[in-house]
């Protein structure tokens, strides 16, 4: 049997220890939140859709916040991170997220990389570590409407074959930082099995 390589134990070591866990879904978290006020805002005309940006946009910050107040009360500070190019809070593949392309990479987005923010708060969510565990559910029903409206915005994409195209454009380039969130195990197999399942269903397809 072939030994793991570096990348592969440092992610299960990732996944099995809560704390690290929660260290790299706030760095995500904030992330999002920098996604929908820098990106996703500036590109959209729809008053509608501009509150929606501004909205989850906070929320997501606020999950930052709160995530690093459980982790600062456990010994780790994140001090600083939010001042930090994407491409060095510790994401990775996060510099595919430092542009957005197209609206339809706004869908998906919010659909896969908020998607696996969500299997990552449902596993924290069974934590031992009971502010952990309090945090994660907390932002659970926040961060399911996230996803929603993301395969919402997908879904209509997907309605006309230009649109359509760009779509699955965008899956295809979000799809791998989505999956480096989760590290290795069950939670990314659940995931992405998943999220595959319902991207089919849209006449979209991942990678493998």
């Amino acid at each position: 049997m072939p030994e793991p390589t570096t990348e592969e134990s440092m992610s299960t070591h990732m996944q099995s220890n809560p704390v690290q866990q929660l260290s790299l879904y706030a760095a995500a978290a904030a992330t999002c939140a920098d996604r929908y006020a820098k990106a996703f805002y500036p590109m959209i005309k729809d008053a509608d859709e501009k509150m929606v940006c501004c909205v989850h946009g906070a929320e997501d910050m606020d999950h930052y916040i709160t995530a690093a107040e459980v982790l600062r009360g456990l010994g780790v500070d994140l001090g600083g991170l939010v001042e930090r190019p994407i491409s060095e809070r510790g994401l990775q593949g996060a510099d595919v997220l430092e542009t957005t392309v197209s609206w339809a990479e706004r869908a998906a987005f919010s659909a896969l990389f908020e998607g696996a923010l969500l299997a990552q708060l449902r596993e924290l969510a069974r934590s031992d570590c009971a502010p952990i565990a309090r945090m994660a559910g907390a932002a659970i029903v926040r961060e399911e409407r996230h996803v929603a409206h993301g395969l919402g915005l997908l879904r209509t994409a997907c309605g006309a074959a230009d649109s359509k195209a760009q779509a699955q454009d965008a899956v295809r380039r979000i799809w791998p930082v989505a999956l480096a969130v989760l590290g290795a195990g069950e939670p990314r197999q659940a995931f992405a099995g998943a999220t595959r399942d319902a991207l089919g269903a849209l006449g979209l397809s991942v990678s493998e």
